[in-house]
């Protein structure tokens, strides 16, 4: 082996450690945080239509780790009022989740926002709704360093920024419509770009310095505000979106009416059940509500005039 290849394997693993000693610098030792059981989750490429499962997808709007430690005691609480054995199904876009909802191969989904818009077009049906702060409700945040001295959108111009995923609302969208007033584009605007598919990864990029800017989901980096307070206090919000529909379950089109409603009541009453109080109180939900569509009626709107604009290119 060569003095080079020594020198390079050498100067990969003192990055790989200093990234280790950095993550591991970041204290998440003093939150109690109940993971869900591994049997619960389904293997990618082992999908059943079992009448015995009820199946269950949770798009990544946060990482995989923290929807495994965030969503178990509520999926206990779902397999206990069922009677059903409970399987979780994740996918990494938000695409593959709604292919999944779409398809008949999961019964419900939490999804994001424009992903339901896309989904209830193809006759997915919406279950119930999160209620944050007394509010079913919830705005895309563009997030810098406070350090960066960028607090401002226009001056995040020629810098590198970071989407979600494609078809969100609040980590896509949401921006490409503020550029659309200017008649900018992120291609154009930004210096660089690209999706970290997940909204903590977003806000954990801000803070790492890999990017100087994101979009995000206002409830997630409210969120991780409280639970991780030392990865949002350099941080600061320097553009909002209106104020949308909060990201909702779904029920796959075809689901019966009977399970459609017996899924809803579940979901309606579940801050009244002590086990489903707890499963609340993990994710930060005051409780689900109705939910109601029309609410949802901005982003399609946004969503018309963005297509517009591409075909008039």
């Amino acid at each position: 082996m060569n003095n080079k290849v020594i020198i390079l394997l050498w100067s990969v693993s003192l990055l790989l450690l200093i990234s280790l000693t950095l993550y591991n610098s970041l204290d998440f030792n003093d939150t109690e945080i109940i993971a869900i059981d591994s049997s619960k989750v389904i293997d990618s490429d082992s999908i059943t239509t079992q009448p015995e499962v009820f199946r269950v997808a949770v798009s990544s709007m946060i990482s995989p780790l923290e929807t495994l430690r965030g969503y178990g005691p509520l999926l206990d609480h779902l397999e206990e009022k069922l009677g059903r054995k409970i399987k979780l199904v994740q996918r990494r876009t938000y695409q593959e989740v709604n292919d999944l909802i779409e398809a008949g191969k999961v019964d419900i989904g939490f999804i994001c926002t424009l992903a339901y818009v896309k989904a209830s077009e193809l006759g997915a049906r919406l279950v119930a709704a999160p209620q944050v702060n007394g509010h079913a409700s919830y705005q895309a945040y563009v997030i810098t360093r406070k350090d960066s001295e960028i607090h401002s959108l226009e001056q995040l111009k020629g810098k590198r920024f970071a989407f979600t995923d494609p078809i969100s609302f609040s980590g896509h969208l949401a921006l490409r419509g503020e550029l659309l007033k200017i008649n900018e584009t992120p291609e154009n605007y930004f210096s660089s770009t690209f999706f970290t598919y997940s909204h903590d990864n977003s806000l954990r990029a801000v803070h790492d310095g890999i990017v100087d800017g994101a979009t995000m989901d206002s409830l997630v980096f409210y969120s991780t505000a409280l639970i991780y307070p030392e990865l949002t206090e350099n941080l600061q919000v320097v553009h909002v979106s209106p104020m949308v529909g909060s990201p909702p379950v779904v029920a796959r089109p075809g689901l019966s009416d009977e399970e459609f409603e017996l899924i809803r009541r579940i979901f309606l009453y579940m801050h009244n059940e002590p086990t489903g109080r707890d499963a609340l109180d993990i994710l930060y939900i005051d409780r689900f509500v109705m939910g109601d569509d029309t609410h949802y009626n901005y982003i399609r709107q946004l969503r018309r005039e963005l297509e517009l604009t591409a075909h008039a290119d």
